[in-house]
């Protein structure tokens, strides 16, 4: 692994470069493109081993975090949808022109996901093949889900306050995120890639709703792994999810 900072000094962003292995190595790269909050704290070992599984497999992998999250730079009260959608396409180049690999693979989780199908309708990206995992179907079904956790009364820290910012485990999504957010449905538009993998550990009504949307078009595949997929629990111990044949699949997936 190689961690470092890129993109612009006054805007740099964190990432984690996986190199392949050299007996398998291929000529294509993939970059994972993380969920929101709590959640991206419990999936971060998943990830890391997500990474690792496929750089054995002969891709070149980036992880990264997007502004105003984990290590990159910025306060996540000053970006918008539109900031991280920039860093999935400066991580894209970044991936592509620090290792001469023609072809980009992106993986997305939950919110994740939600960003980078819409980053994918910049077909200058040339995005390949987009693997959505868990994915968030829209930014209002998002925040009714969160909202629906607040409403259960576990946690007085979870909250809608006065400005309209919505704190969920800790985290905070600001109106202007919000608003951000539930302009983008993945029903109402189709990724510029040649294929589209949508995995889920559970089947529930959005995803049969993207599923029910999706489904005509060739490029289109969808697969149900039964896995832990529990995005909002947390326990004293803050929990992490590690949910193994979702990996194994995505990895089969992509390798074959």
């Amino acid at each position: 692994m190689n961690p470092f900072f890129f993109g612009s000094s006054s805007q740099s962003l964190y990432g984690v470069y996986h190199s392949p292995n050299k007996l398998a190595m291929r000529d294509e790269g993939v970059l994972l493109c993380p969920t929101f909050g709590q959640e991206y704290m419990r999936s971060h070992r998943a990830n890391r081993q997500l990474a690792s599984s496929l750089a054995q497999q002969g891709f070149h992998v980036l992880r990264f975090d997007y502004r105003g999250t984990g290590d990159s730079s910025g306060y996540i009260e000053d970006v918008c949808v539109s900031d991280w959608l920039e860093d999935i396409e400066t991580a894209i180049n970044e991936l592509r022109e620090t290792t001469c690999v023609n072809t980009i693979h992106v993986i997305g989780l939950r919110l994740g996901g939600l960003l980078a199908s819409a980053a994918a309708r910049d077909s200058k990206l040339k995005i390949k093949q987009l693997i959505l995992w868990d994915p968030l179907i829209s930014g209002n079904a998002y925040d009714l889900e969160l909202q629906d956790e607040i409403s259960k009364g576990d946690s007085k820290c979870n909250v809608v306050d006065s400005d309209d910012t919505l704190h969920f485990n800790g985290f905070p999504l600001y109106k202007k995120m919000r608003l951000d957010l539930s302009e983008i449905n993945l029903c109402d538009f189709e990724p510029q890639c040649k294929k589209i993998y949508h995995i889920v550990s559970s089947e529930n009504e959005n995803s049969n709703l993207l599923k029910s949307a999706w489904s005509s078009r060739d490029a289109y595949e969808y697969e149900h792994v039964e896995a832990p997929g529990d995005w909002n629990h947390v326990d004293q111990y803050g929990g992490i999810m590690l949910p193994q044949p979702i990996l194994q699949a995505i990895t089969h997936w992509l390798a074959k």
